[in-house]
């Protein structure tokens, strides 16, 4: 039977559904449960919708726009009208597709250009007429739905959030994932383009002295910057391609802040020829990506942080993280994204749950990776299963290395994929990607392999069911790897299993015990 629990003041995102049987919960927990956001900026009109745990929601359609709202605005600070019904025709068409879906829970927000412009009420009347209800957002509501953004995909974040939109620059600090002081600057780079006409040195000045109008922005904010927003997402692809860094994923890109302001001294220097040659850049972006990237810089400059941290994490993650409940923002987004992955594609519901149970133990001394990477390895040990058995292990290793999971870094998306590689070929062979794997050092590809070998022997000794894992344990007993489980099992001990088990042991350089209990 279910139950709904609500509040006078609780947001229908934050609704939960409560079952005291646990396959209705787990059914639950992996039904369809989609949501969406629509968000008017000054250079983009987007559509998002999320399916998957609230926690960590995974978009699974995501449509975009660049109408320009905050470009050619009128002397009497109008919204351009070419620009107007271009974007009203991309809210017809949003609304189109939200249909389709059924018609999710949707939020949707307008930001600088729209609250600043003299016929911005008139624009949200003619959007609301479409059948959307539209919010529009101070700048301080924006600085912190892009801090909370940050914090949704990296819990334990620290330093300065900086969201570069079209028309503004939303900067918060952040302290152990607490919003501190914020800001809302008008110095995006339309913004700029349109009072400087694109001279940078002019642009300069007026970025500084509003700078100097925020207190608070020096060295104290810490040595972190996440970078939120398009223009410097477009930095750290040309970065990520002068490195030929083998990752394509741009969330949690961590570059170091003088190679940033490196790049950003050559976008200034290049011609705008120059930089519609560069591959994966919108073009409509390339005017304004110069302005970008001298605000980048001056920033760098200005606070001296000395690693620039690339998060998919903005606005609109920031607007479903503030409908969360309170436990809902303590659980850890990786473990639910994987937990949720696993259980989508996985034959056993529950496996990962008491599998990491099992195998935790042995883990405890491991310093290549957190405890949420073990447990999130557990929850996708049988993502492959539906697979040929040739390709299980490159697609689960594909899978780390790409899918949209939140709060991992590329290294530990490397070890996770390693590991999960591993679990289905040991150690005779290795990812087709090699450049993807020499990113990690010598220590972490013995971990990742342990961690493999680990769920190999556990997923050979109870294939694809929870009973005999639930009361098995792997631990250290006098430095040798011992396994325990209870005698009704014994007959799962055979030939294969046993050798998966001395692997093990030999990766951790000891050797292996059984016992069985009752």
């Amino acid at each position: 039977m279910h139950q709904s629990r609500s509040d006078q003041n609780s947001n229908p995102l934050a609704d939960e559904v409560f079952s005291s049987d646990p396959a209705a919960v787990a059914r639950q927990e992996i039904k369809s449960d989609q949501c969406a956001v629509i968000d008017i900026g000054s250079n983009s009109v987007r559509l998002v919708i999320y399916d998957g745990p609230r926690r960590a929601p995974f978009p699974i359609c995501n449509e975009k726009a660049l109408c320009g709202l905050g470009r050619n605005m009128s002397p009497d600070g109008d919204l351009d009208p070419s620009a107007v019904e271009a974007a009203l025709s991309i809210l017809a068409r949003f609304k189109s597709i939200l249909n389709d879906f059924g018609n999710p829970r949707t939020m949707a927000i307008a930001t600088a250009a729209v609250r600043e412009a003299r016929n911005g009420p008139a624009f949200v009347e003619a959007a609301e007429n479409l059948g959307l209800s539209i919010d529009v957002v101070d700048g301080a509501r924006e600085a912190e739905l892009a801090a909370l953004g940050v914090v949704s995909a990296e819990p334990s974040a620290h330093g300065l959030v900086g969201d570069m939109g079209g028309g503004s620059l939303e900067l918060v600090r952040v302290k152990d994932s607490k919003l501190k002081e914020a800001a809302s600057l008008s110095i995006g780079p339309l913004r700029l383009l349109e009072w400087t006409g694109g001279d940078l040195s002019r642009a300069k000045s007026l970025v500084e002295k509003q700078f100097d109008e925020v207190p608070w922005l020096s060295s104290k904010v810490g040595q972190t910057l996440y970078a939120v927003g398009g223009a410097w997402r477009a930095i750290a692809k040309i970065h990520m391609r002068l490195r030929q860094h083998p990752l394509s994923v741009l969330h949690h890109y961590d570059l170091a802040a003088k190679d940033v302001v490196d790049v950003c001294d050559l976008i200034s220097r290049q011609s705008q020829q120059s930089l519609e040659e560069i591959p994966g850049i919108a073009r409509r972006r390339i005017e304004t990506l110069p302005l970008a990237a001298t605000v980048l810089r001056l920033l760098i400059k200005r606070t001296g942080v000395r690693n620039i941290f690339i998060s998919a994490g903005g606005v609109r993650e920031g607007l479903l993280y503030d409908h969360l409940t309170p436990e809902q923002k303590e659980q850890n987004p990786l473990t639910e994204g994987a937990r949720f992955f696993g259980r989508r594609f996985s034959p056993a519901l529950d496996v990962g749950s008491v599998l990491h149970q099992a195998i935790a133990p042995i883990f405890g001394e491991e310093t290549a990776y957190p405890p949420a990477l073990l447990e999130s390895a557990c929850h996708l040990v049988d993502i492959g299963a539906f697979f040929h058995p040739d390709l299980r292990a490159q697609h689960a290793f594909d899978t780390a290395i790409r899918a949209p999971f939140l709060g991992i870094g590329h290294t530990e998306r490397v070890i996770l994929g390693a590991a999960l590689f591993a679990r289905h070929e040991g150690i005779k062979s290795q990812p087709e990607d090699d450049a993807l794997t020499g990113l990690l050092s010598e220590q972490e590809q013995q971990s990742a392999i342990r961690l493999g070998l680990a769920l190999r022997f556990m997923s050979s000794y109870a294939p694809k069911t929870t009973a005999p894992l639930s009361q098995a344990r792997l631990q250290f007993q006098a430095g040798e790897i011992v396994f325990s489980a209870p005698k009704q099992y014994e007959g799962l001990l055979t030939e294969t299993p046993q050798r998966r088990l001395d692997a093990l042991a030999t990766a951790f350089e000891t050797s292996a015990r059984v016992e069985w209990i009752g």
